[in-house]
């Protein structure tokens, strides 16, 4: 189309300079420095603008720094309850094997109770045979009635006593004392003494003197038992014919030292590391829980000690090592 001389031409459009152009790209610092030789020029658009640029990155900066803050605080907060939750779950974990463990030795303890029983209620039971007997033949006098009364007395007596025992190892007690481990040791025997007679176990306690530690003495009861029915269960799978258990107690340095050791082959190598750990053990499937020696760790930490283990030539030689300042001797 030829050109209308009629019309005017397009008004040309003036685009407005980006008044924060050659300011956008300034550093903080560099801003600053703008900002103070425009506040002595006699341009004052240029120091509003520069202001503008400084108040809206100080905006943002101050948003950002909110947002971290608020994301921080979350985030401890997260941290906080996965804490919590983690430590929920160990004192959950730590109550159930406690609580298995405690099933686990209460049964033992009542194999070892009934293996306690059988010999006096065998007696008593030839007792009243004997008494039947002896009746219908004359032979009972007043002499002869006090004697079978004085030895039925000794049987029931030593029944009492194996139950009170019992009774004892089991009843809860949540404050700690002072204890001999000489008589805490011969209080753990009087239960098994039966059982590892049976068995074939010799128990050797080779300590004369006693010697004291503070702590809860049926906890103490439990970490002797746990060990000396390991060695027991590996006598028996391990069908070892000479069978001894020595137990030794002595006071060392700044140290109150329990060592308790057989001949019953040791323990594997694979595992002798792992052994105080939760869910290991060295017996068939279905034959040990794995809690019994994680159980008797935790106890030894309760009493201010340690509890280790290594192999001698012969078999195990487990070590409880008690501060000083946590017991004392007598």
């Amino acid at each position: 189309m030829l050109n209308n001389p009629f019309m005017k031409p397009d008004p040309m459009i003036k685009r407005r300079k980006n008044p924060e152009g050659e300011y956008a790209h300034l550093n903080t610092s560099e801003l600053l420095d703008a900002v103070r030789k425009s506040a002595h020029s006699p341009h004052r658009a240029d120091l509003d603008i520069l202001l503008d640029i400084f108040l809206t990155r100080y905006d943002q900066r101050q948003s950002e720094l909110t947002r971290s803050q608020s994301e921080l605080s979350n985030l401890n907060k997260h941290l906080e309850q996965r804490i919590q939750e983690e430590i929920r779950l160990s004192e959950e974990n730590h109550k159930m094997y406690e609580q298995q463990a405690k099933m686990a030795a209460m049964g033992e303890m009542m194999d070892a109770v009934a293996h306690q029983w059988k010999q006096p209620l065998n007696a008593l039971s030839l007792m009243a045979d004997l008494l039947k007997g002896d009746f219908a033949s004359g032979n009972v006098d007043k002499t002869y009635i006090d004697e079978m009364t004085e030895d039925i007395q000794t049987q029931i007596e030593h029944m009492v006593t194996t139950l009170n025992e019992f009774r004892n190892f089991f009843r809860p007690k949540n404050e700690a004392e002072s204890f001999g481990i000489k008589r805490c040791v011969q209080s753990v025997m009087l239960l098994v003494n039966d059982e590892f007679m049976q068995n074939n176990i010799n128990i050797h306690i080779q300590s004369d003197k006693e010697i004291l530690i503070h702590g809860i003495e049926n906890e103490f009861k439990h970490l002797i038992l746990n060990i000396i029915n390991n060695a027991k269960d590996a006598f028996n799978e391990r069908n070892i014919k000479e069978r001894d258990i020595y137990i030794h107690f002595y006071q060392e340095d700044n140290h109150i030292n329990l060592e308790i050791e057989d001949n019953a082959g040791g323990i594997p190598e694979e595992v002798i590391n792992d052994i105080f750990k939760p869910e290991v053990t060295t017996k068939e499937e279905g034959k040990g829980t794995g809690i019994g020696l994680y159980m008797s760790m935790q106890i030894a930490q309760k009493l201010g000690g340690n509890l280790s283990v290594h192999n001698t030539g012969k078999g195990a030689q487990f070590l409880l090592e008690i501060l000083i300042n946590s017991a004392y001797m007598e």
